[in-house]
């Protein structure tokens, strides 16, 4: 970042450095505030240097920066963090953060704004059509590029990664409105919600009847932590509704394995539309990665497994009971079988047997290219895989991935980006402050509530802020030193007479 982060001010939380200054009355700010989930939220990414660090590789569109980047993107995550794609609220969105609205940039006067240029008091740090054009001109393969390597890289050294290195590989639908303008948007037969409709079994009559919407497809290679404490969008392929998932796939692995290194990625666990012997090749030979993925039931690969399997030892699964007839479900394994073709790499395959008190019986397998340790393992880590679905039900009903607010395709990817950023890293922070129980949480729910309570006072000096309750804040005013009570009133007064002037 060099310059801009100099120039300005990022404020850190250390509460032991303020309450020294506080107890001198040698302050800068203060103000009782509502601090939230937000406020907390911020404090966290500063003090790990978040956007200091990963804003030096950002990819400007700008030759000259007029706003510093680190702050632009400190704006963007902040809208995320308030559900919205448009940048007319974003200056009642910066006022109203304890952190942000603290930046010594919205000063006026000789030594005002970034780069000194503000000559009069501001409402807001940075204008909405300044942040806009920013993020308008940045290209979106460069955005997408940045997010899938730098901000990983960012992730792994901060730990976020957990040592199992299980992710599930998924693709979905964010279903636009009927508007030429949206360039790529690919009629397909999903549901407004942007769920493919399996057609596989309707007749010509019921297919005519299928409504088709607009839409674009959404890859997500999103890493699961093994006690479901953690879950983060480790990358993502944006692109036309038609494009195929295997298409997105391949670049989705790649760019994560060399921006991170082999071995953080452990096993890759997928869905049908995966299955290619080339593929699971490349993953397991190339990328050091184990491949978990269903069969087909109609496929031939299952078919020779299950007469295989009937000599094999079964063991129970689980047993329940649907609408009144009772199910036993049990599993097994067939090692090494070779059922690809292009697949240069053995396969197990995972057998359950699903049978019924009406007589019925049923199977279903899925393939892995480890040996699992037990006929139980590969079906207990497919159970991973439901994780991406409440993934995609936050971000698309909480998170509003798919409201864009204008159809130019730069700020498209750059909300989707940013949407899948802020999730991603709110999870990081759950994680370290060990608010594990929370990450099935909405955005919703976590605003209401992970506060230290409403009633706070934030205290800033130099470049640092703590936050005290009233109780703690009272006792310290109580017990100030004669000099530094005087020196405290004093700069309250100086600081009440501004604030009328600026209100008069």
């Amino acid at each position: 970042m060099g310059t801009e982060v100099m120039d300005g001010v990022i404020y850190e939380e250390n509460k032991i450095k303020v309450l020294n200054d506080l107890k001198e009355g040698q302050v800068d700010y203060l103000e009782l505030s509502h601090w939230t989930f937000q406020d907390r939220f911020f404090a966290f990414l500063l003090g790990l240097r978040f956007f200091e660090i990963c804003g030096a590789s950002y990819p400007s569109p700008r030759k000259k920066e007029e706003v510093a980047i680190w702050f632009l993107l400190a704006a963007k995550v902040q809208m995320k963090l308030y559900t919205t794609s448009s940048f007319n609220r974003l200056p009642g969105i910066l006022r109203s953060g304890a952190v942000l609205s603290r930046v010594k940039f919205n000063v006026g006067g000789v030594n005002g704004g970034f780069n000194n240029k503000n000559k009069k008091e501001r409402t807001s740090a940075v204008h909405h059509d300044t942040a806009r054009k920013f993020f308008k001109d940045t290209d979106p393969a460069e955005q997408r590029n940045w997010h899938n390597k730098d901000v990983q890289k960012f992730i792994r050294r901060n730990r976020g990664f957990d040592q199992h290195g299980i992710f599930v590989l998924d693709q979905t639908h964010i279903v636009v409105p009927e508007n030429k303008n949206y360039k790529d948007a690919v009629r397909m037969p999903v549901d407004e919600h942007g769920q493919l409709i399996d057609m596989s079994h309707f007749s010509e009559e019921q297919k005519k009847a299928v409504k088709y919407h607009p839409c674009y497809a959404l890859s997500e290679l999103l890493h699961v932590s093994k006690n479901k404490g953690s879950f983060i969008f480790a990358g993502y392929q944006w692109g036309a509704g038609n494009q195929d998932e295997l298409k997105q796939a391949q670049p989705l692995v790649d760019d994560f394995v060399e921006a991170v290194g082999k071995g953080v990625m452990k096993l890759v666990i997928t869905d049908r539309g995966y299955i290619s012997g080339e593929f699971i090749t490349h993953v397991k030979k190339d990328l050091k990665a184990d491949v978990l993925m269903p069969l087909r039931k109609n496929m031939e690969a299952l078919r020779d497994p299950i007469r295989l399997a009937k000599k094999s030892k079964w063991t129970r699964y689980k047993s329940y009971e649907k609408h009144g007839i009772s199910y036993t479900e049990e599993v097994t394994v067939i090692k090494e079988v070779d059922i690809w073709d292009k697949c240069e790499v053995p396969l197990n395959i995972s057998i359950m047997r699903i049978t019924g008190s009406d007589g019925s019986e049923k199977h279903w397998g899925l393939s892995t290219t480890f040996e699992p340790n037990n006929a139980r393992e590969a079906f207990e880590l497919y159970e991973l895989r439901t994780q991406i679905e409440e993934r995609h039900r936050q971000i698309k009903n909480f998170w509003n991935i798919g409201k864009f607010s204008s159809p130019e395709g730069s700020l498209i990817e750059s909300h989707v980006m940013f949407t899948l950023l802020t999730y991603s890293l709110v999870q990081l922070y759950l994680e370290k402050k060990h608010l594990k129980n929370l990450a099935n949480k909405t955005i919703t729910s976590l605003q209401e509530e992970e506060r230290t309570g409403i009633n706070s006072c934030v205290v800033y000096s130099g470049d640092y802020f703590g936050v005290f309750n009233l109780d703690e804040y009272t006792e310290i005013i109580v017990d100030l030193e004669e000099e530094a009570r005087l020196r405290l009133q004093k700069w309250i007064k100086i600081f009440k007479d501004r604030d009328r002037f600026r209100e008069g």
